[in-house]
């Protein structure tokens, strides 16, 4: 098409045919510029359809990390409530100091003792941030994903991190040096049980146990589990 633009133009000069030269060369520029658009047009297509297939495939990654770390947090969560009903028990007990020792009483003493902690998938989202999450257009979508990891596994990083290591350092001494057949947030039996059972240290160990696991685990896996789940319905509802 512009090789017969050219002939044309060209016997248009040879026979002084000024103005229509001119028509036919203006004709010639507008014909190389939507050819120029449409190449670009077509280039944009072919970007925004591999930023929708990748924006997808970060989507379902995450989707699918999300629901793993929430599957973990929910069965802590259950087991943390188990614990502090069987504490509660054992410091309801506590006040009886006449109370005798039965072999039942060493999963109450084993509940107290152990760091309780869920390990979670942050290094997707870290290497999302450092890389692709612009990619992510929905901006709900994008700041949900910010909000949670910068806000909710911050806090539960540092409960697992600060909290929970702060504890043990109370808990681990005195069990290491007052029990026997220690197993970890199961059992554990005293060397000597009217010593313990009559000690208000042990009981202010088992307050503080109590405690730290409402204030900090409970606490940050209530308020966790419904973020990720909204989000997880927030993706699935963009990606249909």
């Amino acid at each position: 098409m512009i090789k017969l633009f050219r002939k044309i133009r060209y016997n248009l000069m040879k026979k002084g045919k000024t103005t229509k030269y001119l028509k036919y060369a203006i004709g010639e520029i507008i014909l190389v510029v939507i050819g120029i658009l449409i190449a670009l047009q077509v280039n944009n297509w072919n970007t925004n359809r591999v930023d929708n297939s990748n924006e997808e495939k970060i989507l379902l990654e995450l989707k699918k990390g999300l629901q793993l770390d929430k599957e973990k947090m929910e069965v802590q969560l259950v087991k943390c409530k188990q614990a502090v009903r069987q504490m509660k028990k054992l410091q309801q007990l506590l006040q009886d100091k006449t109370y005798p020792y039965s072999k039942s009483l060493d999963s109450l003493f084993g509940e107290v003792y152990g760091i309780r902690k869920v390990f979670l998938n942050r290094a997707f989202y870290e290497d999302l941030k450092a890389t692709s999450l612009r990619i992510i257009k929905n901006d709900d979508i994008r700041l949900q994903i910010v909000q949670l990891f910068e806000e909710n596994y911050v806090e539960m990083r540092d409960v697992f991190s600060v909290a929970e290591p702060s504890i043990n350092e109370v808990t681990r001494p005195y069990y290491l040096q007052n029990f026997n057949n220690i197993k970890l947030w199961t059992s554990a039996t005293p060397n000597n049980f009217e010593s313990v059972w009559k000690d208000t240290y042990y009981e202010n160990i088992v307050a503080y146990r109590i405690l730290s696991l409402e204030v900090n685990q409970l606490d940050v896996y209530s308020k966790t589990i419904p973020v990720i789940q909204k989000l997880v319905d927030d993706i699935n509802s963009y990606l249909e």
